[in-house]
């Protein structure tokens, strides 16, 4: 894999370290640099962003994919709509 620094290529390795080093200095779990992606994901869901823009942000080749991944993080939306056709 790489990822592009000034000049060149940066190991895997390297971005693994400044990760796991940032992670400790912030006295955060640890976590994958690839849950950076589900993260900003779901991040996204919360606020609200529309699935179609979601899975273009991702690069997901069609909206299915990104609702098979993440559907899970709608299940409060589906409380809330219950939640109002009961206030009806």
């Amino acid at each position: 894999m790489f990822i592009f620094g000034d000049a060149y290529p940066l190991a895997t390795t390297t971005i693994q370290n400044r990760k796991n080093n940032n992670c400790k200095k912030a006295n955060v779990k640890q976590i994958r640099i690839h849950d950076f992606r589900h993260s900003c994901a779901s991040l996204l869901i919360n606020q609200g962003a529309s699935i179609t823009l979601i899975s273009k942000y991702l690069g997901h080749s069609d909206k299915a994919t990104t609702l098979n991944t993440y559907s899970h993080m709608f299940h409060n939306e589906l409380e809330t709509i219950a939640q109002s056709l009961e206030n009806l």
